[in-house]
């Protein structure tokens, strides 16, 4: 394990040549719109508030996932209604591109690399990569609804490094959650953490720009 910063080992980092990002955590900040979003939907049914448990979850999960998780199973159709006519524009006002993350895509595309997205999140990863300033630098963008069985499964990665025509060690993916690490477990590929320390991995950032000067200095 390494702590992306202007001493550590650069030997960590060798060898990459696709970098592949989660969007929810690490591209952008949707804690609180994500939170905002399903705490209305447990509202309108008369259900309580998110618990911790709930939180963690649904944040990493994909959308049908996480309505079925926080909902009971004989409330699920009601819940499907309240998704459908949820007006999502309301929670823009709450959705943020993390710190620093366009300057270190950019850097990492002009150096060379190569970039994808695996996300649990579902059709509307594209809008959110537009409305972000994000669009174009990721290929392939492979989003819940392009896989069979989303994370924690490896399908995703083994569906860029297939793309990418790479090995497992020449890919690094950058998480924020335990299911982003045992999707990289699964896949045999490197690991790094982004802004959570109780992670197992070979890299934890706590700063884009930290990882971006530790990446410049090692390339």
């Amino acid at each position: 394990m390494a702590l992306a910063n202007p001493i550590m080992d650069l030997r960590v980092l060798e060898g990459v040549k696709t970098v592949v990002f989660d969007c929810d955590g690490v591209l952008i900040d949707s804690y609180e719109a994500n939170m905002r979003y399903y705490s209305a939907i447990k509202e309108q049914l008369d259900l309580p508030p998110l618990t911790e448990s709930e939180k963690v979850f649904v944040h990493s999960r994909t959308h049908k996932d996480a309505v079925q998780h926080i909902v009971p199973e004989g409330q699920f159709d009601e819940a499907w209604k309240v998704v459908q006519n949820f007006d999502s524009t309301s929670l823009y006002q709450y959705l943020k591109r993390s710190e620093g993350i366009r300057e270190f895509v950019w850097w990492l595309r002009d150096a060379g690399f190569r970039l994808a997205v695996n996300t649990s999140r579902g059709e509307s990863i594209g809008f959110i990569l537009n409305m972000m300033d994000l669009e174009g630098f990721f290929l392939p963008v492979i989003s819940s609804e392009k896989v069979c069985a989303p994370k924690p499964h490896p399908e995703g990665l083994h569906t860029i490094m297939r793309d990418h025509d790479i090995e497992p060690h020449e890919l690094a993916y950058i998480g924020d959650s335990k299911v982003d690490e045992l999707a990289a477990q699964a896949a045999g590929v490197r690991f790094w953490a982004y802004k959570h320390s109780a992670l197992r991995a070979d890299v934890h950032i706590e700063s884009f720009w930290d990882i971006k000067a530790a990446m410049q200095r090692c390339y």
